[in-house]
């Protein structure tokens, strides 16, 4: 056979396999376009496009003035995606010199694989994010994250609480409000090219995410700075193991501020509890103003009743019962001012156990007020089918039962506001999208049960306590405070009996006393060496209550503006005017055109005193009384129809000796008005409710 033919020969086979290997392809090509197009089509759009969520903002927190105490910003996150040997190697060996690890270190530490997702560092700082960007190599990634942050740093943090890095609540607001706070995770479509790069295939979300719901604050973060500074203060002066405080506005539940401070806490920006909610303890002789409102409403014992106090020992059953001082005969006013234990526990054996308790549950003792804050205890208070006198005499001085300072402090506020016990609350109002109030909070009464006589009476002997009793050393010539001290002895679970060393000191009040507007709490655990409530809690709720005081000058003068809108009806208020130094002639004239009354002593001469003080709120047509001096001297004013907070303040500033019988408003008196008053007078007032 010739060269030719053969040459044409292998064209031929070559032909023969060309066409055979192009009908393979093309037979392969139809198997996929047509016979696996469905499900290779599928393979592609999961490797190449997908749908990523879209993580919303969080809510935003304010305090009650509009200060933001909670916010967002957007940080860096750094993430590793190699697609090959060469850029593991590569994003390796930068990350090593970027952030001085020795050689290899980042490939080991991060896990860097082919075709794997690795996460680097989060949160970086707009300074660090940028240097990557601009020399980092192929396969890192930056992308934006959000990131929760507390412009007042350790301020109010036990309140807020804390959230985790992928913006979680772990503890305070941010956990009992994270599903509100969280907002809903929304969803977008994206693709992948050829290179990897990521690409949305619509402007537009699938899902779009709804930003978490802000939210406005009852607590004034003014208030929670002063109580959190004098807090400490006061537990390391009087070298506490611990402290706790609590205020609210005593006329509507609102928490204004609350903390605690332990000098051994660790982690403090990242607190697991707050304890003003969550802890518990025997509250002592704060408790003694339950006991006390029992026994005067229920008429079992008058104002001016006498109790023989045993001179500081008294033998009850098989037990005894001590005071601190040795005193034999008190008045009730008397056993409240130097808080008697002999002297409430006589007086509420008239009552009885059983009584005692449930007028105890109408104070809120023994219940969650706030309701929805995961670690708020309920307390506990002890409830026997029988009562013995001495369980009813230890429960009337605040033992057999453990409280929170929230509870305390509701409990105080009934008697501050004329009786009513208010659902505390955290939350005023929501924010809209516009950055408007919207869905306000209102005020909610849990019981009304004191009528005026008692609290008009308890409210005189609390602030007895402050001039005349126990807590001296609150007495301020900034703002009337009243209140009531405790140094309750601390239960020592090894030795099955209470400490004698050991105790917790605590002063309860509000402020300003004569119209009432905040009711706080100061607990201060194992101060040494000192252990009394009025030397050791009372000068730092003093403090507290100057401070804010003085930095809120408006507070007390005129109606507070709220952030969101109520319907309910304004109540018509007037600024008491300084009537002290004027002639009583003007005076009268002035006060008339304002729509307000006056009573006076004499309607001749100059006004040397008044009640209430100058620029407190008062109701249209109130009176204001005052006493008057000329040449004559002081002299008695008619009292008739007065309340006992009211006869209480005039008598102290006559500087004469006074009892009062009954309770309600006064009908009688024995010193008449006209008499010039002498510091030898007696005078007995009766009273009687109207």
């Amino acid at each position: 056979m010739t060269a030719k033919p053969k040459k044409n020969i292998r064209l031929a086979w070559m032909f023969v396999f060309a066409c055979l290997a192009f009908a393979a392809i093309f037979a392969r090509l139809v198997h996929l376009q047509i016979f696996k197009n469905e499900e290779y089509s599928k393979k592609v759009a999961i490797q190449t496009s997908g749908n990523m969520k879209i993580k919303p903002p969080r809510g935003i927190i304010y305090d009650r003035n509009g200060l933001v105490v909670a916010n967002n910003i957007i940080l860096q996150t750094l993430s590793a995606y190699p697609t090959s040997k060469q850029e593991v190697e590569h994003v390796g060996q930068y990350l090593d010199s970027f952030f001085h690890m020795p050689a290899g270190t980042a490939k080991r530490k991060y896990n860097l694989r082919v075709n794997e997702y690795s996460p680097i560092r989060r949160k970086l700082d707009d300074e660090t994010a940028e240097r990557i960007a601009k020399d980092s190599p192929k396969g890192l990634h930056l992308s934006d994250e959000p990131h929760r942050v507390y412009p007042f740093g350790l301020i109010g943090k036990q309140v807020l609480g804390f959230t985790n890095i992928d913006g979680k609540g772990l503890s305070g607001l941010e956990l009992c409000y994270d599903s509100t706070l969280a907002g809903q995770v929304g969803t977008v479509a994206y693709r992948n090219d050829v290179f990897r790069n990521r690409f949305r295939i619509n402007e537009q979300a699938i899902v779009k995410p709804v930003p978490g719901q802000s939210k406005i604050l009852t607590i004034d973060w003014k208030l929670q700075e002063i109580v959190e500074e004098e807090l400490k203060k006061g537990v390391e002066q009087f070298n506490g193991a611990s402290g706790q405080a609590l205020f609210i506005n005593n006329n509507n539940g609102e928490i204004i501020a609350m903390a605690h401070y332990d000098p051994n806490e660790k982690n403090r920006d990242k607190p697991t509890k707050l304890r003003t909610l969550s802890d518990q303890f025997e509250p002592g002789s704060v408790y003694k103003i339950i006991a006390a409102a029992g026994l005067l409403e229920d008429e079992l014992i008058d104002y001016n009743d006498s109790i023989y106090c045993d001179t500081g020992y008294w033998k009850i059953e098989r037990n005894h019962i001590r005071d601190d001082k040795k005193h034999d005969w008190l008045n009730f006013r008397e056993i409240i001012e130097l808080s008697s234990n002999i002297g409430i526990g006589k007086a509420t054996l008239k009552y009885g156990g059983d009584r005692l308790y449930e007028f105890s549950k109408q104070f809120g003792i023994g219940q969650r007020l706030l309701g929805d804050w995961p670690s708020e205890t309920p307390g506990r208070i002890a409830n026997y089918e029988k009562w013995s006198d001495f369980a009813t005499a230890s429960l009337s001085m605040g033992h057999a039962v453990a409280v929170n300072t929230l509870q305390m402090v509701s409990a105080m506020s009934v008697i501050a506001n004329g009786g009513k016990l208010y659902k505390p609350r955290l939350i005023l109002c929501d924010v809209n999208e516009k950055g408007k109030p919207v869905n306000p909070t209102k005020p909610v009464v849990l019981n009304e049960f004191l009528s005026e006589h008692t609290v008009d009476s308890l409210r005189a002997f609390l602030r007895g306590v402050v001039e005349n009793g126990t807590a001296t050393k609150v007495n301020s010539s900034v703002v009337a405070i009243a209140g009531k001290t405790g140094t309750a002895q601390i239960f020592d679970m090894k030795t099955k009996r209470y400490s004698l060393q050991d105790y917790m000191a605590s002063f309860l009040g509000f402020f300003p006393a004569e119209e009432p507007l905040i009711t706080g709490i100061v607990v201060i655990e194992k101060p040494q060496p000192i252990h009394y409530g009025g030397l050791t809690s009372g000068p730092v709720f003093k403090r507290i209550a100057e401070r804010y005081t003085t930095n809120n000058p408006d507070l007390f003068t005129i109606p507070q503006q709220m952030l969101a809108e109520s319907d309910e009806e304004t109540i018509k208020t007037k600024v008491v005017p300084n009537l002290i130094g004027k002639n009583f002639a003007s005076v009268e004239n002035d006060v008339k055109a304002k729509k307000l009354n006056v009573r006076a002593n004499t309607d001749s001469g100059y006004v040397v005193w008044q009640y209430p003080q100058a620029d407190r709120l008062i109701v249209e047509n109130d009176e204001i009384l005052v006493s008057v001096e000329n040449e004559n001297g002081k002299t008695m004013a008619d009292l008739s129809g007065l309340t006992v907070r009211e006869v209480s303040a005039y008598m102290q500033h006559l500087g004469i000796t006074y009892s009062i019988k009954g309770n309600g408003r006064v009908y009688r008196q024995s010193v008449q008005p006209g008499v010039v008053i002498n510091e030898d007078l007696n005078c007995r007032l009766e009273c009687k409710p109207i």
